[in-house]
């Protein structure tokens, strides 16, 4: 975490507030350590014991809501969440998709299931999970490498897709956050969307269509986390890895996934101290993808939550059965998302650091030779902290709490040798993302090549 340093500075802005007087970072804020400790192993269990018990889960698989398919697994996700509390608002995001590539062989109805806890603003913080399975075949046998390679059948909706770890953990955990959310009583700043799509395996279907409709309707989304195969303990290698939790986001090094991630790094060391959340900086494992990325590609900040060794032969296989679950392991793994959402659901909104024209409010000063920052106030905060660290270092490592102005100057520093970011504070001290001053991209240039 940032050390606190203490340093010359000048601050203007809304109100002259001393820097000493902004609030202090919770130790703990004890109504979200109440929510964390909420989390149920035994709830997961069960949960993830009835989701796999409906067989198969493909997208194209039988869409009557009883019995055996996906039909009945998400008339059985709706209610579930229904049940869990009044304060969910569920329904069914449905849209008609028609027969495309080599894996939706036919048209099909695809239903996501959302449950919005309302908070007090209509920004919106997402967790999600594909509740959608698959299993395919393949000939030759399948290998213990990761899924892929010639021989492969995808679209056998009728064979058995148990679907426990990938993605049936990153269901039961978002199903069992919105319980623990709903049921806490707390009222929250952002509105919570807890979702699990479908038509992931067949390419992001569910989540590119909604990801695409939310853009269109200019909603606010200050962050997802998304969680894909996250309740296996026990590595492929044989490895096994209990405490470790990894967190992919995309670059640059300086984008507001990779502020999110830092954030759900940091809150977890503060509820979850016995668990290791590992950043990784890629938007996803090498070559593979998931339901985040339909965010991304859509400007809004997004990561994807995975457990620390992956058993590649238990994914996309009829193998994916519920002994490859460690229940401790997925409730750890849903208390690390339930401290970085509600402490960033309490928050204001992050601050904004450029101009009408989108350039970075970010200067010299009047002597040419200072950092001189300037931001929009965020509606809500009380105060503002002011991130830096040397330019080629990935995390911050200096933090100086401004008081609630919106300029900070800092002598003598040069703002080429250092990056800069703000957040911005609420009066219980729950804090933003860091809103990072990027330097534009440069314009490409032509090369001329020489006969």
């Amino acid at each position: 975490m940032p050390r606190v340093r203490s340093v010359l500075l000048l601050t203007v802005g809304l109100a002259a507030v001393p820097a000493c007087t902004a609030p202090a970072p919770p130790s703990t804020d004890p109504r979200v350590a109440a929510l964390v400790a909420s989390i149920s192993e035994e709830r997961l269990e069960a949960l993830l014991e009835r989701l796999v018990s409906f067989d198969t889960r493909h997208t194209a698989s039988n869409p009557d809501p009883a019995g055996r398919g996906i039909g009945a697994a998400r008339q059985w996700i709706f209610d579930e969440l229904a049940r869990a509390s009044p304060r969910l608002l569920v329904s069914f995001d449905t849209y008609q998709v028609a027969a495309q590539g080599e894996r939706i062989l036919h048209d099909v109805v695809l239903r996501n299931v959302a449950a919005v806890l309302p908070g007090r603003s209509p920004r919106r913080i997402y967790v999600s999970g594909h509740y959608d399975s698959i299993a395919r075949l393949v000939d030759p046998p399948p290998s213990a490498g990761p899924p892929g390679g010639a021989g492969i059948h995808w679209n056998v909706p009728d064979s058995p897709a148990p679907g426990a770890n990938d993605d049936g953990s990153g269901t039961v955990l978002t199903m069992e956050l919105a319980r623990a959310f709903a049921q806490s009583g707390i009222e929250f700043e952002a509105t919570l969307v807890f979702i699990a799509f479908a038509g992931e395996e067949e390419g992001l279907f569910g989540a590119h269509l909604h990801a695409e409709k939310a853009w269109a309707e200019g909603a606010v989304i200050d962050a997802v986390f998304n969680n894909d195969v996250v309740g296996g303990a026990a590595g492929g290698t044989g490895a096994p890895n209990t405490d470790t939790v990894r967190v992919f986001a995309e670059g640059p090094e300086d984008s507001p996934s990779r502020q999110l991630a830092r954030h759900i790094r940091k809150e977890a060391a503060r509820y979850v101290p016995d668990h290791q959340v590992v950043l990784i900086a890629r938007y996803d494992r090498f070559l593979r993808g998931g339901d985040h990325i339909a965010f991304n590609e859509r400007g809004f900040p997004a990561i994807r939550v995975t457990e620390a060794h992956e058993n590649y032969a238990r994914q996309h296989r009829v193998e994916d059965t519920l002994d490859g679950v460690s229940f401790r392991y997925l409730a750890q793994n849903a208390r690390v998302n339930a401290a970085g959402v509600a402490t960033l659901a309490l928050a204001p909104p992050a601050p904004r650091v450029t101009s009408e024209t989108g350039a970075p409010t970010l200067g010299r000063g009047e002597s040419g030779y200072d950092a001189q920052l300037r931001w929009v106030a965020s509606p809500g905060a009380v105060s503002y902290r002011v991130y830096s660290r040397p330019a080629w270092s990935l995390d911050w490592d200096e933090t100086v709490d401004a008081g609630n102005v919106t300029e900070h100057v800092r002598p003598n520093v040069s703002i080429d040798d250092f990056i800069f970011g703000v957040s911005a504070v609420g009066p219980g001290g729950h804090e933003s993302l860091v809103s990072a001053y990027v330097n534009p991209a440069r314009r490409p240039t032509t090369v001329r090549t020489v006969q």
